[in-house]
C-alpha cells in the first residue's frame, strides 16, 4: 500500500500495518505565503516524512465592504473569485501538489465561516474574545447576521472546489465558534452549525476527504456531532471530551488527536516517553478508523526527534 492506499483504508475502517500520524504547525511570518511558504512546507516534509500533509492557509478572507453595525451585514455579497485573494493560495498549492510525491494525501486549510467573517472585519489573533464584532452582531440580531454569512459559506465552497480541482485529496476545515462561553447552545445549533454543516457537505460532495477540525478549548463537542465529515479532530486536553467519548459522539467516522499540542509529553519529550504515550493512545482509542495527532498546530520549534518519535512507535502499533 502507498500512503494515499492506507489514509483511504484508514477512513473505510480496514486495518493496516501500524497507525497513521498527522502533525503540522504554522511556519514563521516570512513563510506564510508565496514561494517562501511552498519552501517552508518542503523542508517540513523532508525533515518529518509525514503520513499525510496539511498545506497551511494565511491568506485570509475579504468581504465587499466594511462592517460596523448590523445594517452592514444586510445584502451583504460574496466577492468576485478575482477579487477574494485566494489565487494565490491555489497557486501555492499547486505547486506543492507539483513537488511532493504523488501519494502523500495532501489537506488544505479553510478556515470556518465565523473565523473568516472576523478575519475581514477586525484585526486577526483575537478571535477568542466572545465579543468580538461577528460573534456580538451574531447575539444580537442572528436572523440578519446568519443570512449574510450564507456569503462567505459561497466562497469557502467555491475555495474547496478550486482546492479539490487542484490535487488536494481534502480539506482540513477548521471550525471555530463553538466555545460553551461563547454561543447559547440553541443560537449555536440553528445558525451557527448550518453554516459550518454546508461547507463540510460540499466538500463531500467534491469526493474529496473532510476533516472538522473543532478549534480552541472549552468548546461543546456534542453540538457538532450532526455535521457529517470524516475525520474529526478536537481540543481533547482542554475540553471535557476523551477520544473514548468521540467514539460515541461520532460513530463511524475516523478520529485524529491523541497529544497535547502546546505541553506535556510530544512538546518536551524525552523521545522514550512520547513512544509509550503514543502506545497509550491507541490502546484508548483502538486502531482502526484513527489518525495520531495533536489537538492543534504544534510549536513552530518543536524537535523533529519528538515527531519522528511518534511515528516509528505508530508504525509498530
Amino acid at each position: 500500500m502507498d500512503r494515499r492506499e492506507r489514509l483511504h483504508a484508514t477512513l473505510r475502517g480496514e486495518s493496516i500495518d501500524g497507525v497513521l500520524c498527522g502533525f503540522w504547525h504554522h511556519f514563521s511570518s516570512d513563510n506564510w505565503t508565496g514561494r517562501a511558504a511552498v519552501e517552508a512546507h518542503l523542508d517540513y516534509y523532508q525533515k518529518v516524512k509525514p503520513d499525510i500533509l496539511k498545506v497551511m492557509n494565511e491568506h485570509f478572507y475579504r468581504m465587499e465592504k466594511p462592517i460596523s453595525n448590523i445594517s452592514d451585514w444586510k445584502d451583504l455579497k460574496a466577492l468576485p473569485w478575482e477579487r477574494t485573494g485566494y489565487e494565490e493560495y491555489l497557486t501555492e498549492f499547486r505547486m506543492l501538489r507539483a513537488e511532493l510525491p504523488q501519494d502523500l494525501p495532501l489537506f488544505a486549510t479553510v478556515h470556518g465561516v465565523l473565523v473568516s467573517a472576523y478575519h475581514a472585519t477586525e484585526e486577526p489573533g483575537y478571535f477568542a474574545n466572545p465579543d468580538n464584532l461577528v460573534s456580538r452582531h451574531l447575539r444580537e440580531d442572528p436572523e440578519t447576521v446568519a443570512t449574510a454569512l450564507k456569503s462567505v459559506v459561497k466562497t469557502l465552497c467555491e475555495l474547496s472546489t478550486k482546492l479539490v480541482e487542484a490535487g488536494a485529496d481534502g480539506i482540513f476545515y477548521a471550525a471555530l465558534g463553538g466555545e460553551a462561553h461563547r454561543f447559547e447552545q440553541s443560537l449555536f445549533e440553528k445558525y451557527v452549525r448550518p453554516l459550518d454543516a454546508a461547507v463540510v457537505d460540499h466538500i463531500n460532495e467534491q469526493g474529496a476527504i473532510s476533516i472538522l477540525h473543532i478549534c480552541k478549548g472549552g468548546t461543546n463537542i456534542p453540538m457538532y456531532s450532526p455535521i457529517n465529515a470524516d475525520v474529526i479532530n478536537w481540543a481533547i486536553h482542554e475540553s471535557d471530551y476523551t477520544l473514548a467519548d468521540g467514539r460515541r459522539l461520532f460513530p463511524g467516522k475516523t478520529l485524529l488527536g491523541g497529544f497535547d499540542d502546546r505541553s506535556g509529553v510530544l512538546v518536551d519529550g524525552p523521545t522514550e516517553e512520547i513512544a509509550r504515550t503514543a502506545a497509550e493512545i491507541v490502546a484508548e482509542v483502538g486502531r482502526e478508523r484513527f489518525i495520531i495527532g495533536a489537538d492543534c498546530t504544534l510549536p513552530e520549534n518543536i524537535e523533529v526527534s519528538h515527531l519522528r518519535a511518534v511515528m516509528d512507535a505508530a508504525g509498530d502499533l
